[in-house]
């Protein structure tokens, strides 16, 4: 409503003319709105506009920390794509948008959370003969993506707020159409860069263009405390009992799902951290994520970073959010609006 008015009339409502809770609430109703009480104790938020734009202590608790596992950055609306424009949404984040006295192990971006351009030349082997070495000149390149985006500023606001960051970043237009999707996983408390992983498991569209991740000991990290099992886009569907039903017995797509199961098994981990492109409907992960979870009881918290694009949507935000992640009380989401 704060939103509203100030695009309205150019400035922000002042408490006496207009309060929260009842009576905006009778307004919303007025408009066909729906508004139910929110079991998460306050921290799930709007964007981040809309959040500077309530006052500072609305729906705080003062003094009292909450901690959690897991947060995610919902991004709404189109892709980020620049990395001065990521820098830029994870500074404010931290210093404006982020819940009052929240305290969490991993804040996590959705996959491809930077678009940046493949690297001049390079030419690597693509596919099922990607090769763990070529990477080198590929992660280099991103990681030179990164220090624009995991900035000075936006450590110096994460500190004590958030233990490790975790950055979805895709290199495209390559020879070929080739393409990579990386994960870069930050340590806010060392200002240090710990690990990078990837996408390891092609969709159908990506067989002959993606350098795929080949390693798959990479998704494997301890972590806060934690042994964290970190996962590109589409290798959620490597314990997927559909995506396995539809394999070759003897083929590449199952021998790299064996080889993803066997050193999870070995691992097991407690905490699975995905990073998928855009996310319009729940039931894209929803049976990988519930088979995970049985046949690794070791895992205790997962979700699945969101980016809700600005297109056609099969489900509404609130039911995806609800149905990727594991514990509304280990896991907070906070949406952040990627357009004015």
């Amino acid at each position: 409503m704060a939103l509203a008015a100030r695009r309205t009339l150019g400035r922000q409502l002042r408490a006496d003319e207009f309060s929260g809770g009842a009576q905006t609430n009778s307004v919303l109703k007025a408009l066909g709105f729906v508004v139910r009480r929110c079991s998460c104790g306050g921290h799930v938020l709007g964007s981040a506009a809309s959040t500077r734009a309530s006052s500072p202590t609305q729906g705080r608790t003062v003094g009292i920390r909450r901690r959690v596992t897991i947060l995610r950055l919902v991004t709404k609306g189109p892709p980020v794509d620049e990395p001065a424009v990521g820098e830029k949404l994870l500074r404010q984040t931290f210093k404006q948008a982020w819940p009052a006295n929240l305290i969490t192990k991993f804040v996590i971006t959705p996959g491809g959370f930077i678009q940046a351009p493949w690297p001049d030349d390079l030419v690597v082997h693509r596919a099922w003969k990607s090769r763990s070495a070529e990477l080198r000149p590929l992660l280099a390149h991103a990681e030179a993506v990164l220090r624009s985006v995991v900035t000075r500023r936006v450590l110096l606001a994460a500190k004590g707020k958030a233990k490790i960051l975790t950055i979805g970043i895709d290199l495209r237009g390559g020879p070929k159409n080739s393409q990579a999707e990386f994960v870069a996983v930050y340590d806010v408390d060392r200002a240090k860069l710990v690990g990078w992983t990837g996408k390891s498991y092609p969709t159908p569209r990506q067989e002959r263009s993606l350098v795929q991740v080949v390693d798959v000991e990479t998704h494997l990290m301890h972590l806060a405390g934690e042994r964290t099992l970190v996962l590109g886009c589409h290798d959620l569907n490597m314990f997927s009992p559909r995506a396995r039903a539809n394999q070759a017995a003897r083929g590449e797509r199952r021998r790299r799902s064996n080889a993803m199961r066997d050193a999870v098994r070995d691992f097991q981990p407690t905490v699975v951290l995905q990073h998928p492109h855009d996310t319009d409907t729940p039931n894209i992960w929803r049976m990988p994520w519930l088979s995970l979870a049985r046949d690794f009881p070791s895992v205790r918290t997962w979700a699945s970073g969101i980016a809700y694009g600005s297109g056609y949507k099969r489900a509404r935000l609130d039911r995806v959010l609800a149905l990727t992640k594991s514990d509304e009380r280990e896991v907070v989401d906070l949406v952040l609006a990627t357009a004015p």
